[in-house]
């Protein structure tokens, strides 16, 4: 090594001591300085994001409430109005709406009458054995308002049989239903 040092050019021997300079400065930055820059520019990106919420805190309140009122609205749309009654008020809600949607839908509602069924994983029944007189169109009709109304409604047995045997265009119906709620328990609740 010796012997290349004092045949080699001072030229070649600069060079090399350059390059050998250029690498150490670059492993520096490549191994030092970079992660410190890339953890800078994560920091200031999370400090941009804070600051962002900062000047948005007043959104914040809205932010909650527009959540909230979305909860609601799905908690509305599983369960009805009838999600937070006790069992018994919830059987006279619905009896009660029963009522008010055959009186709407020109619906002879003959009889409701209500029932437990089995625990489903962390939901129970309810059962309502629903008799009625309808048309079929006003029947459809009254299904979906009840759908609507009341929530999360199942249809688990239906029977229907003419009521009328000599009307041939658009007969009343009788129709036995058997329409399921479900209620979010405790699985050792009854």
């Amino acid at each position: 090594m010796q012997d290349f040092f004092e045949n080699a050019q001072p030229r070649v021997v600069a060079m090399m001591l350059i390059g050998i300079v250029a690498l150490i400065a670059m492993l520096e930055a490549t191994y030092l300085l970079w992660p410190q820059v890339k953890t800078f520019k994560q920091l200031y990106s999370s400090h941009q994001v804070l600051e962002r919420a900062v000047a948005g805190n007043e959104s914040l309140g809205s932010q909650l409430q527009t959540t909230e009122n979305e909860v609601q609205d799905l908690s509305r749309q599983l369960h009805g109005d009838m999600a937070q009654l006790p069992v018994k008020q919830m059987e006279s809600f619905v009896i009660g709406r029963l009522q008010k949607l055959s009186w709407a839908s020109d619906v002879e509602l003959v009889s409701v009458q209500p029932g437990s069924g089995k625990q489903v994983q962390n939901f129970r029944e309810r059962l309502f054995e629903v008799k009625l007189i309808a048309r079929y169109h006003d029947f459809f009709e009254w299904l979906q308002v009840v759908n609507h109304e009341l929530g999360y409604i199942v249809v688990k047995k239906f029977e229907i049989s003419p009521n009328d045997r000599d009307e041939f265009e658009n007969p009343k119906l009788s129709l036995l239903l058997t329409l399921v709620s479900y209620r979010m328990e405790p699985a050792n609740a009854s």
